[in-house]
């Protein structure tokens, strides 16, 4: 990412916020800079390659035992000897075989070290438990969610119902997963999305605009159950990246709209009435539980800042200037935990939401501008 200090500000070419295999769509840090698609594409192509150097080993390891049985066979004077080196290579060929199966279709953990996990992940959690109202709360919303989406597929009909199946079939099949890694649940829930929207299409041809309105549904109903399991999981290093990113910003606490080149000016009351929405929204971010609706608070932010700018300039706001500008506002504003809300987004949104629109652009924008602030020099000139 070509991001650079200029007398006009910082500047980000917008070519450079779309997928770099050229598709079109917007891409992401966290893809890799490939759109959702595209990475999935690219995900897909590493793990074929990896079940096939699985099956060559395996191969390998069955013409080797051919081999050595055959050779025994002919010299018994050297048979045990020649068997027992044999079966120690062979031991630790396996061995190293069933691990790196293991590593790719299971969980990365073993038996020892889930027990070990485990332990630290009950002590964390008590150290951490949440307050009953905070359960109480979560539940709440749960059944309000319920009975909005129970209301909502009942003016779908038929499709309705078998997206209700879908839905409860997926949250079943979850529950009995809660062994595999962050990414293989992402890859899980991405491809759960994307076969509810083919039936809707294929199966009850359902026009575009009622099925993107089906999938908002849908990822409200599935994520609202899912967030406690897999926000900011403690088996990634989410919380580490939230720690630095804090740390970071409070390092820069020094740095002046004028340093960043911000075209706002705060001296105007309805400029800093703008600010301080757009920092809220950002911030508020952290308190949702659905991706779409942290998606919503950052192009809510986004919208606040790009009103800012053109109150401040008397003209419309430009690319140039909203970067610089929603710099300013995560550095002034320090959003809780900005990593884990930023990956929670990428794994578990709907990808088409990503991919186009202006909610795609806003996050694109926003993951730009984190990227500048973790690796940005202490000196803002």
């Amino acid at each position: 990412m070509n991001l650079k200090s200029e007398r006009r500000g910082i500047h980000v070419d917008q070519s450079e916020l779309l997928c770099k295999k050229g598709c079109g769509y917007y891409g992401n840090p966290a893809w890799q800079g490939f759109c959702s698609k595209c990475w999935r594409e690219e995900y897909h192509k590493a793990r074929q390659k990896q079940i096939q150097e699985d099956w060559e080993l395996a191969e390998r390891l069955q013409r080797e035992e051919e081999e050595a049985y055959a050779s025994s066979q002919s010299s018994q004077g050297a048979q045990s000897l020649t068997f027992s080196k044999f079966e120690e290579k062979k031991t630790n060929e396996k061995t190293r075989k069933v691990t790196t199966v293991k590593k790719f279709f299971t969980a990365s953990s073993r038996a020892g070290a889930k027990k070990a996990l485990a332990g630290k992940l009950k002590e964390i959690q008590e150290a951490k438990a949440p307050s009953p109202s905070i359960h109480r709360q979560a539940s709440i919303e749960t059944d309000r969610v319920s009975k909005e989406f129970i209301e909502f597929i009942r003016t779908y009909q038929k499709p309705g119902q078998d997206i209700y199946k879908q839905c409860k079939l997926f949250l079943d099949t979850m529950s009995h997963k809660r062994d595999l890694s962050i990414e293989e649940q992402s890859e899980c829930a991405q491809d759960f999305y994307q076969n509810v929207a083919d039936r809707l299409q294929t199966r009850w041809k359902v026009p575009p605009e009622k099925v993107e309105k089906a999938m908002d549904e849908v990822e409200k109903y599935i994520m609202t159950r899912q967030y406690k399991y897999v926000f900011c999981p403690e088996t990634t290093d989410d919380e580490k990246k939230d720690l630095a990113v804090q740390k970071r910003i409070r390092a820069l606490h020094w740095v002046t709209p004028q340093m960043l080149c911000v075209p706002v000016s705060e001296e105007i009351p309805e400029v800093s009435d703008m600010v301080v929405k757009a920092i809220t929204d950002i911030i508020e971010m952290d308190s949702k539980r659905v991706p779409r609706d942290k998606l919503a608070c950052i192009t809510k932010c986004s919208k606040h800042i790009f009103n800012a700018i053109k109150i401040t300039k008397n003209e419309p706001a430009s690319a140039d200037d909203f970067l610089p500008t929603l710099i300013y506002i995560v550095l002034k504003g320090n959003p809780p935990r900005l990593q884990s809300n930023i990956q929670y987004i990428t794994r578990f949104c709907n990808p088409s939401r990503l991919m186009t629109g202006e909610d795609g652009y806003y996050f694109t924008n926003l993951c730009c501008a984190v990227a500048f602030i973790e690796k940005t020099g202490c000196s803002v000139t």
